[in-house]
């Protein structure tokens, strides 16, 4: 007989695999390429460009975002087929918003409600002192309203256009069914007017004022077409040889040309000073990452078999809680040391010992905020994937709890002294993973509540103790702790005794 367990994993399993085959057809090389561009994201937003700029990154680093661009391109552009939906109604159904919300805004809206409130404890709880202190006077006012966070983190600037693109998407799709070459066109002369409407209108900028227009222009989803349509164009037919992709033999040249001038010459074009392309992903650069996404696709294997793969697969499907993750992670590593670049040493051939020091140190760091941000937003993306709207409420307070404290640890321990409520709050993390993964007995949803309960009252006890309590008030808090904690554990014996 098969047991409940059996049943939920193979429940989980198979929402899994449909997720996985939302395209209509599974492309491993997607998922390898969105696993790799995520690793380059998170590695760009811990290195600083004291350090890139040795190293060559607009060859290799920089396309993770274009890459991603095009990829959004190709699977919506797939998704779309799939549906085979033919008119803009039947492509702008309720069906359609309904799984973008789902996907996309509703994790933004949690991590909105986190973030300000972790943001807020890092910053005493002077909602001023947070507003001033992340990124400011670049994070104005007005980007609020476009989708950045309060607690800004780096990244956040790729949600607004993400956001925007659930709108264009169908319109893009149907005017590749109608009209494929121009509308490929079109995307390029897109970009190329609101880039000399920025030449025109704004030239250098002096003020902040105009430094926010210039970011909400570069935000937009229009400002990056040429990606999009490119990837939407591979959706009809990706192969590196087909006479439709001709041009791609073209494109991609002229791109590899530039960058490497711009990687190693610091050409830019400019026009008495002005910079007539602006960004870092504009129209001559992106036909050099489409043409590796191509060479991705055909050199590739579609559907390889094995735990590799799998795992492949699994970051792939994450990329989007990955993302808001490493833009909370990265936001408390600027509040705390202002800066959220901890890789900023030059170190030159032949090393020195202190060179060897600082490439073990930066090593150490990549890997520490690669294991974390890209193992929680796997376990994000998993608490997503939970029905139970109760359960995953209390899923998503465990998460955060111990996300942060985890960083706040990491914060501390350089400093030589941490509360002991974060002490408790790491063994109540260990204890849960013994439980789910060694034990393999995961808590009933009122057990779950029993000890969320306990977490919450730890974290703040913690937040007290930091903020208001005296060195000598401590033990005020432990008080609380060890209340819950033995409601827990009580509850925890009665729970076991009765379903012995």
């Amino acid at each position: 007989m098969t047991s409940k367990k059996q049943v939920s994993e193979v429940v989980l399993e198979e929402a899994e695999k449909e997720t996985l085959v939302e395209l209509g057809e599974h492309y491993f090389q997607v998922d390898f390429l969105k696993a790799a561009m995520i690793f380059l994201v998170i590695f760009d937003h811990i290195v600083s460009w004291s350090v890139k700029s040795y190293i060559a990154v607009t060859l290799w680093e920089r396309i993770s975002i274009p890459v991603f661009l095009v990829i959004l391109g190709f699977n919506m552009g797939c998704s779309i087929q799939k549906s085979e939906a033919k008119t803009l109604r039947e492509m702008y159904s309720w069906s359609y918003f309904k799984s973008k919300i789902l996907r996309y805004i509703v994790p933004f809206l949690v991590l909105y409600a986190a973030s300000t409130f972790i943001g807020l404890f890092m910053y005493g709880f002077d909602i001023t002192a947070m507003w001033n202190g992340q990124y400011y006077p670049d994070h104005g006012f007005i980007l609020l309203f476009i989708g950045f966070l309060p607690f800004w983190g780096p990244g956040n600037w790729f949600l607004p256009l993400l956001f925007q693109s659930i709108l264009i998407f169908p319109l893009l799709y149907w005017a590749f069914t109608k009209k494929p070459v121009i509308t490929l066109i079109l995307c390029f002369v897109v970009e190329i007017a609101l880039q000399l409407t920025l030449f025109f209108l704004i030239g250098n900028i002096t003020s902040y004022e105009e430094s926010y227009i210039v970011t909400i222009f570069m935000t937009s989803v229009l400002f990056y077409l040429p990606a999009i349509g490119l990837g939407m164009w591979f959706s009809f037919g990706y192969k590196l040889n087909d006479n439709r992709n001709f041009f791609m033999w073209i494109i991609y040249p002229i791109s590899l040309a530039f960058i490497t001038a711009h990687q190693f010459f610091s050409y830019r074009i400019r026009i008495d000073g002005v910079p007539l392309l602006r960004g870092d992903y504009h129209l001559l650069i992106v036909p050099y990452s489409a043409f590796l996404f191509l060479l991705a696709m055909k050199f590739l294997p579609q559907n390889p078999d094995g735990r590799l793969s799998r795992g492949i697969s699994l970051i792939s499907r994450s990329t989007y809680h990955i993302l808001l993750t490493q833009i909370l992670g990265y936001g408390m590593i600027y509040a705390f040391w202002g800066d959220h670049y901890a890789i900023n040493t030059l170190v030159t051939f032949p090393f020195s010992q202190n060179d060897i020091a600082e490439i073990l140190n930066a090593v150490v760091n990549l890997v520490a905020v690669w294991i974390i941000f890209i193992s929680f937003g796997i376990l994000w993306y998993k608490i997503d994937q939970n029905k139970n709207i109760l359960r995953r409420a209390l899923y998503y307070i465990n998460f955060f709890i111990v996300f942060s404290s985890i960083l706040l640890f990491s914060f501390w321990m350089q400093e030589f002294w941490v509360p002991i409520p974060l002490f408790i709050i790491l063994a109540y993390a260990i204890g849960a993973l013994i439980t789910r993964y060694i034990i393999k007995r995961p808590f009933n949803t009122r057990l779950l509540g029993f000890w969320s309960l306990v977490l919450v009252t730890t974290f703040t006890m913690m937040i007290l103790q930091v903020v208001i309590f005296q060195t000598h008030e401590y033990l005020i808090t432990m008080f609380s702790i060890g209340g819950t904690l033995t409601i827990a554990i009580i509850g925890t014996i009665l729970d076991s005794i009765q379903n012995r």
